[in-house]
């Protein structure tokens, strides 16, 4: 496989674990910070009154406020719909509020009231949830870098040599010309010629001579 199939391979990899690690970080830390706090809020005597109301109203779907000590003002509060029919509720509440703290209608007052609670954290995060958002948070940039930092996806091909231009007047071969005999020349052939055709016995005894004497 060669280099340029096996870079889109790994961008699509990476895209891939960084969209699941995202996912899973999204998931866990609206979990955590949306679960509800695991102690009631108060002092010791509200955070029993809260343990012993959850299961008339639900788990995690009520808040207990007393204050004073002789007419004490008790505020309950419970997860619900606004404006809704308590009665049977009430009833309930203060057959539970009689029993555990003393609870007379008579000095105290009870003042029971349903609205919609808004999601937040409930308590301080655990190490170990730290730990857990804090390494998948590094986790998702680690992958986010790497993808971004990842070589682009290209094949590199040979550059090929560009062509030659085109000569519009293409050289021609040169041809020489035929040497011209000297005029030196040219009239001594003539004159030998001429000798050779109008005295042939003197030409003949002349170049016999000339030999004799190249001979000697």
């Amino acid at each position: 496989m060669s280099a340029s199939n096996r870079t889109p391979t790994t961008r699509l990899l990476a895209l891939a674990a960084l969209l699941l690690a995202a996912g899973v970080f999204a998931l866990r830390a609206t979990d955590i910070f949306s679960a509800p706090m695991p102690a009631p809020i108060g002092d010791r005597a509200e955070q029993e009154l809260t343990y012993l109301l959850e299961p008339i109203t639900g788990a995690d779907k009520v808040r207990v406020s007393v204050t004073g000590r002789t007419d004490r003002q008790i505020l309950i509060m419970i997860d619900g719909t606004v404006a809704s029919d308590m009665r049977a509720s009430r009833t309930q509440i203060e057959a539970v509020l009689a029993a555990s703290i003393g609870y007379n209608a008579e000095t105290d007052t009870l003042t029971l009231t349903q609205f919609p609670f808004a999601r937040g954290v409930g308590a301080n995060l655990t190490p170990m949830q730290i730990a857990e958002l804090t390494s998948l948070g590094l986790l998702c940039g680690l992958l986010l870098i790497s993808l971004l930092n990842s070589p682009a996806t290209r094949s590199i091909e040979p550059m090929q040599p560009a062509p030659a231009p085109s000569d519009p007047y293409p050289a021609q071969p040169a041809r020489l010309a035929a040497p011209a005999p000297s005029p030196a020349e040219g009239s001594d052939l003539q004159t030998a010629s001429t000798l050779a055709e109008s005295k042939p016995n003197e030409t003949a005894r002349l170049v016999r001579g000339w030999m004799s004497y190249a001979e000697e």
